[in-house]
């Protein structure tokens, strides 16, 4: 799944190698290597799908290398070296670089005798991951940003929890300031609504159910976009939470993040939690309690605007210079085949690619949380960094429009039109 949303978990990891993988002594060993950001939990899993793949092909071992940190730097000087993964993990927002540098084989020859069937993945990911008819990637799995539920804060407090898959800003913020307490009346909220969304990756989501955007369409200028009224008018929704309102926790949590939101969030201290499909796994094992019960609803939208929400993904790809092309494409066929998405689904850290995949998970899932995370796929976009390259220079920039805002008290308005003026340099307007 997509993923520099989780970089914060891939720095926090070490690095991992596994040999997952063996053959007889006597045997003459082709060895492939696959590199991936996965965190020791997700690794146990990789490396049993990679070892189910070797012990098809006799004479065939596997290594997965496991980087976290730094992973985009390692992959692009192994490859610049000569010495490349035959197989990685391509995140969403890196797409725009591997294909336009020709750093990634084009797949589509291949498909065919692969027996994958494009078909099967949800159409906005599988586009997300092809340019003009050519196949770069076979998509992983994925993600939408949605909004976890506290069911038992909402239940303390005889707030009804959000229902049928639409609400509105007007409807969210009415139950944010009913769900916001100083319980113990020191003059101190002990429980807040909401988590701050600064980063770009959590906000455009509300952007966009707006009715606003970012980019142009064609994704070459910001002028005229991230600086329109409509994207203003989330910016200053979005502020007003903290400024106006107080159902989140203040600024002194801007610069660094929000590290303690999902603990926090866990334990009753807040209602609604802003994030991806990665943090299932996350709440309902290793922060699990008898007293978190979770609930899921779509980003709420502007009354009047569409429902959207940003989908983030991840897909297997081969360097365009892998030393065996023919057995990398088996191996990446087979990391995003419907077995490999079956045996990932267990660690419910994404929706699988396959449609019919995710609807037979969510239909066996007796939470309805899957079923939940479906329900909005069709409302998502997947983030512009799919499209546009070097896009975390333009994330980057982005940090600006509110922290100038919460931190100087620089109005809304200017630095928009600054920060998208700045964007256009980099974009080459």
């Amino acid at each position: 799944m997509s993923n520099r949303a989780r970089a914060a978990a891939r720095r926090s990891a070490a690095l991992v190698v596994l040999v997952v993988a063996g053959c007889g002594p006597d045997r003459a060993v082709t060895t492939l290597r696959v590199l991936h950001w996965a965190g020791d939990y997700e690794i146990t899993t990789e490396q049993a799908i990679a070892d189910t793949f070797a012990q098809r092909h006799p004479g065939v071992r596997v290594v997965v290398e496991s980087a976290p940190s730094n992973y985009d730097e390692k992959l692009l000087t192994s490859i610049a070296s000569g010495s490349p993964p035959d197989v990685f993990l391509l995140d969403g927002p890196d797409i725009p670089t591997f294909v336009d540098r020709g750093l990634a084989l084009d797949l589509t020859p291949y498909l065919e005798r692969a027996n994958y069937d494009t078909r099967r993945v949800y159409p906005q990911i599988m586009e997300s991951f092809t340019r003009g008819g050519r196949t770069y990637a076979l998509a992983k799995d994925f993600t939408p940003m949605s909004i976890y539920l506290n069911l038992g804060v909402f239940e303390r407090f005889g707030v009804e929890p959000p229902t049928g898959g639409d609400w509105t800003w007007a409807e969210f913020l009415e139950m944010a300031q009913r769900l916001t307490h100083d319980v113990d009346n020191d003059g101190r909220t002990d429980v807040y609504a909401f988590d701050f969304p600064r980063n770009l990756f959590q906000w455009v989501p509300w952007v966009w159910s707006g009715g606003g955007d970012i980019l142009s369409p064609d994704g070459g200028r910001a002028s005229g976009h991230l600086d329109a009224p409509e994207t203003v008018e989330a910016f200053r929704f979005l502020t007003e939470l903290v400024t106006r309102h107080r159902v989140t926790p203040g600024v002194q949590f801007l610069e660094a993040g929000d590290p303690a939101r999902e603990a926090r969030f866990a334990t009753g201290g807040q209602a609604m939690l802003l994030s991806g499909h990665w943090t299932l796994q996350l709440l309902t094992s290793n922060m699990s309690s008898d007293e978190l019960r979770l609930g899921l609803a779509p980003i709420p939208h502007k009354e009047g605007a569409a429902p959207a929400t940003v989908l983030y993904a991840s897909g297997w790809a081969v360097p365009s210079n892998a030393p065996n092309r023919r057995l990398s494409v088996e191996l990446a066929a087979f990391l995003a085949s419907e077995e490999a998405q079956r045996m990932r689904a267990g660690t419910r850290l994404g929706i699988p690619a396959f449609r019919d995949v995710a609807e037979e998970v969510a239909a066996a899932d007796p939470t309805g949380l899957e079923a939940a995370f479906l329900a909005q796929v069709d409302a998502g976009r997947v983030t512009w960094g799919a499209w546009v390259r070097d896009f975390y220079e333009v994330e980057e920039l982005t940090f600006q429009v509110m922290d100038r805002h919460l931190l100087r008290g620089d109005e809304l308005e200017a630095t928009a039109r600054d920060v998208a003026a700045a964007v256009d340099g980099i974009l080459g307007h």
